[in-house]
């Protein structure tokens, strides 16, 4: 029976799976993504990660990639939060490995993951938001992945909320990614401490990227200044989800990522409520807001399908 790799590369963490035929886990392997220390660091730590699922089988038919940022044949165009511009990681991983690779967008693997398997199964169109180091978005249009006219669409995180908000990795302002993602939501915690303003959040928890569950546990013993930055952040993401409404009229919008497998339970009713108040009623009506099902797993389950598409076994 053939087996099958999908592979999840975050900013914080390169998590990867092996996977039957029929899409069961057989082993997972995560390793730190290293990506403060270069490009040479994070293939460093992927190839470890898949040497380790490759020791335990050795009839892997193909690779499935998710990574944050704009893909084009196999290469990474352009990533806001990784040294990864400019890489052709398909080109890299096939001829390391000799197996058959695709590399998508993370959001839109984890898009097309939770349609298959998730929280969007059945569906004829879904919109998901992964809210993580970055923001991405994914799109089930007519029942099929979309992927624009040179697969670059979907890029919600980049959908201006604010014109005079804080300038984004992508070099653009008030992007929703500047406002809502973890990197914007520690840079708020981090600026309003530097301001006077009290949090039970540690110097010490803020030296790398903050942690979901330690933003949850301040959320949980009521930290005003935690509580306002993350109530805005989950705002702005229903202001853009009423737009998105009002363009495509989904009937489900997926909420996943660190930050919402974390917090979903207390930030989607602003998300849902926001949204309401920024799109047509009867439009909004008929969607649905549901947290992702396969949270951490949503990209590899995308990833595995996707190149089992591809290769076509």
């Amino acid at each position: 029976m053939s087996n099958w790799i999908g592979v999840d590369i975050g900013g914080t963490k390169i998590l990867g799976t092996l996977f039957d035929e029929k899409g069961n886990k057989l082993k997972t392997e995560k390793k730190s993504s290293k990506s403060s220390k270069g490009k040479e660091k994070v293939v460093e730590q992927l190839k470890k990660v898949l040497d380790s699922l490759l020791k335990e089988n050795k009839d892997v038919k193909g690779i499935g990639i998710g990574v944050p940022g704009v893909i084009k044949d196999g290469k990474i165009t352009f990533t806001p939060n990784m040294p990864l511009n400019e890489f052709n990681l398909a080109k890299f991983v096939e001829e390391e490995y000799n197996i058959k690779v695709i590399i998508e967008n993370d959001a839109n693997a984890s898009m097309y993951g939770e349609w298959k398997f998730g929280a969007a199964k059945g569906a004829k169109n879904a919109v998901g938001y992964f809210v993580g180091t970055g923001i991405g978005g994914g799109l089930i249009l007519n029942e099929s992945l979309y992927k624009g006219s040179f697969n670059f669409a979907a890029e919600i995180g980049h959908m201006n909320v604010y014109p005079e908000g804080p300038l984004c990795g992508c070099n653009l302002r008030g992007c929703l990614e500047s406002l809502s993602s973890k990197v914007a939501i520690q840079r708020e915690i981090i600026r309003k401490k530097e301001r006077g303003e009290k949090t039970l959040i540690k110097s010490s928890d803020l030296k790398g990227i903050v942690k979901s569950s330690t933003l949850k546990a301040a959320y949980d013993q009521r930290d005003d200044l935690v509580r306002g930055v993350l109530n805005d952040a989950a705002r702005y993401i229903g202001i853009n989800a009423g737009s998105i409404i009002n363009l495509l009229n989904p009937e489900v919008i997926v909420l996943g990522g660190g930050v919402m497998e974390a917090l979903g339970e207390q930030l989607i009713p602003i998300v849902v409520e926001t949204a309401k108040q920024y799109s047509i009623p009867h439009i909004f009506e008929c969607c649905e807001f549901k947290l992702s099902n396969l949270q951490d797993d949503a990209c590899l389950y995308g990833a595995f399908s996707l190149i089992k598409e591809k290769v076509g076994v």
